[in-house]
């Protein structure tokens, strides 16, 4: 079975993502959801992330679109301390078996090797002190708010790809909490002097959670998972608490007024999370509040400790006995326990005390990163040489600029030319034309690079979408007395100044000179340029363009746009307002357009999308071009296609003619189709389009997409 890894962009994609892989029922019944407010929070990059970076999605599907798995992968600078070296954390990782696991496992370690990364970690969503880990045994015993569950499959797939346990324990469960006697578990004599005992105000509960925060970062500092939890983590990880808070069950003691031991159990709300999927609509949250008292049988307790300068005076013990006293006066039955590791014998002591016995085996996995062959690596060689000057061939062109090329030395004299499943644009380019376009472009780039350090470079095309691998450079040395590589007329500095104008055009090329830049671009008979008429741009730019506002693809597009300059990528990739020409009205306009689907509809329904895409139009248009070649040509051929559109690009650059791609009217079946038509008129037989561009002079010079620096 063919498996791919899919980056979350669309919100298909993110309702996917939310309902995990197909075909588990199991993990419906007894798995515990996460709350998709948490995730989508994770998506749109809202959530609270001051030190950690963001959290990307990504699904696994089979060749059928299935999902057949799911993680998020993230790293926090706090964890990277704590364990001493940069780690990638896998997180909300659910798979329906061995294979798609290995695809996640081997996606991470590309992005772990990509960034640096020395180690892979997880599950954790997002830390391990929050919600994480596996379940090893237990696997019959459903799972519990804050807990994890899963298969009895997960070890064994982990373990099978070389991971190790780290951080081993078990989560608890105390039943029959009715029938203890307090004082017989935990004794009656009385707290020591100078300490009090605390109980939660709902009323109050926004004063009493730094205090609880206070505690909790002290009493679990020296914890090799635990990191330091802040103020706006506990507030999102507790918003709502003071609704459904039983008071009882809140509990600090305070020695000479300075907080020393703590407790946090809550209502067990597993089976009303179950029941809505994870899900808290309006409604759910109504049908919550007004059922509360239907949660009150069993009690979770989330975490207890005791600050380090208090312990061995049996504070807890006094703690334990009040929220057992609290548990009973409340009606509560059952006491579940979130992961406790194994080496916290006085825990353990006070659960055994209330009748407890562990429920799930548990514990977390962890794997060095192997070190690989990649642009960071051996710069003595030919590859690692071309390789390392990406700033040279790393500007070539791209659809949204998503820079999907996988550029890496495969040995000393040969260059892997593949992508990046999670740049690609699965509903805009579902045939890889761009994509396959994009990394010819590159190939040439790379073959510029390598004629600027004396080496000739022969390209073989062989693409293998399964292991998203397009073709191999093979990089030779010229005899000390060859003549100059000339088969490529290009510069270093020409690839640098090429560059998308999206502005109007003062002059153009006319079709005279667009033929003397084709025969520079070295386009044979296979393939050719023609210019096209305005009456027939005029007649089919404004329904392509509207395809790309409010059609399929749409909600695609605005995962690539950069219109904020506070986005946290504005910098690195993807389309901002200011390399789309676009005014801060417009931007706003477009950031409305592209964030609601039901806005894209309505224009859509009425055909005013048209409008908006007529009004959009740049204009003085300049000359309109096509790049044509024969029909239905195979993904090797569009990569070395993708270098004859880099030549031209590179030949109007020469020659004072800046390009702005129209890739709309290739994308949209029915402009795409036209052209196809117009174009086998004029050249007298079958041919297809496979890009469309504007071709002029601005009047000012255009300015620079970003680059990724990693």
């Amino acid at each position: 079975m063919t498996l791919t890894v899919h980056p979350v962009r669309t919100r298909a994609d993110l309702r996917a993502f939310l309902a995990g892989p197909d075909g588990d029922r199991r993990r419906r019944t007894h798995g515990v959801p996460l709350w998709h407010s948490t995730v989508r929070s994770w998506w749109r990059g809202t959530g609270p992330h001051r030190t950690h970076g963001p959290v990307e999605l990504f699904l696994v599907r089979d060749r059928s679109g299935a999902v057949r798995g799911r993680t998020t992968l993230h790293t926090d600078t706090r964890l990277d301390a704590k364990l001493g070296e940069r780690a990638l954390l896998l997180g909300a990782t659910e798979f329906a078996d061995a294979g798609a696991l290995a695809v996640i496992v081997r996606h991470a370690e590309e992005r772990a090797r990509l960034t640096g990364r020395s180690r892979l970690l997880g599950p954790v969503s997002l830390l391990p002190n929050q919600v994480g880990g596996v379940v090893t045994a237990g696997f019959d015993e459903p799972g519990f708010l804050d807990s994890v569950w899963n298969p009895e499959h997960y070890p064994g797939d982990w373990e099978g790809l070389g991971f190790q346990r780290v951080w081993e324990g078990a989560t608890w469960r105390c039943a029959g909490l009715g029938a203890l006697d307090p004082a017989g578990a935990f004794g009656v004599d009385p707290l020591p002097e100078g300490v009090r005992l605390r109980h939660a105000d709902r009323r109050r509960l926004g004063e009493q959670l730094p205090v609880l925060r206070e505690m909790l970062n002290a009493a679990f500092a020296e914890l090799g998972y635990f990191t330091r939890i802040e103020a706006d983590e506990l507030a999102a990880a507790t918003d709502g608490l003071a609704h459904l808070l039983d008071e009882r069950l809140l509990l600090w003691l305070e020695q000479d007024d300075a907080p020393v031991a703590f407790v946090l159990v809550v209502p067990d709300l597993t089976a009303f999370v179950r029941s809505t999927g994870g899900r808290l609509s309006p409604v759910d949250m109504v049908r919550l509040l007004l059922t509360r008292g239907r949660h009150r049988q069993d009690a979770v307790l989330i975490i207890k400790g005791t600050v380090p300068g208090a312990r061995g005076h049996g504070l807890m013990r006094h703690l334990s006995r009040e929220l057992l006293q609290g548990l009973q006066a409340g009606g509560y039955e059952t006491l579940r326990v979130t992961f406790v590791e194994d080496d916290n014998a006085g825990s353990q002591a006070q659960f055994r005390a209330m009748g407890g016995a562990p429920l799930h085996r548990t514990c977390f996995y962890s794997r060095a990163i192997e070190p690989g062959t990649g642009p960071e690596q051996d710069q003595d060689t030919p590859a690692g040489r071309v390789v390392a000057r990406e700033a040279d061939w790393g500007r070539a062109p791209s659809a949204h600029n998503t820079q999907p090329w996988r550029v890496r030395a495969l040995d000393a004299r040969t260059i892997g030319l593949g992508w990046y499943a999670d740049r690609e644009l699965p509903v805009a380019d579902a045939t890889r034309r761009d994509l396959m376009l994009s990394l010819g472009a590159v190939a040439l780039s790379l073959q510029v690079v390598a004629a600027d350090l004396g080496l000739r470079t022969e390209v073989d095309w062989d693409v293998r979408p399964d292991q998203r691998a397009a073709a191999r450079l093979r990089l030779l040395e010229l005899p000390a007395s060859a003549e100059p590589v000339s088969e490529l007329p290009w510069q270093v500095s020409e690839l640098h100044h090429r560059a998308t104008d999206r502005g109007p055009f003062a002059r153009h090329p006319d079709p005279a000179q667009i033929a003397t830049l084709a025969r520079h671009a070295g386009l044979g008979p296979e393939a050719g340029l023609l210019d096209l008429p305005d009456d027939l741009m005029d007649r089919l730019l404004p329904g392509a363009t509207a395809h790309t506002l409010t059609g399929p693809a749409a909600e695609e597009l605005s995962t690539w746009l950069r219109l904020d300059p506070r986005h946290p990528r504005h910098d690195v990739d993807g389309l901002s307002a200011r390399v789309l020409r676009l005014s801060r009205a417009e931007a706003r306009g477009m950031r409305l357009l592209t964030g609601s689907a039901a806005l894209r509809g309505a224009l859509a329904r009425g055909r005013l999308d048209r409008l908006v895409a007529n009004a959009a139009a740049v204009r003085p248009r300049g000359a309109v071009v096509a790049l044509w070649s024969e029909p239905g040509l195979p993904l090797d051929r569009l990569g070395h296609l993708g270098g004859s559109l880099m030549a031209a690009w590179l030949a109007g650059e020469r020659a004072g003619w800046s390009a702005h791609p129209l890739s709309e009217l290739v994308d949209e079946p029915g402009s795409a189709a036209a052209l196809h038509r117009h174009v086998s008129h004029r050249t007298g037989g079958p041919a297809q389009v496979y890009a469309v561009w504007r071709w002029g002079r601005g009047t000012t010079a255009p300015p620079r997409s970003p680059r990724r620096t990693w």
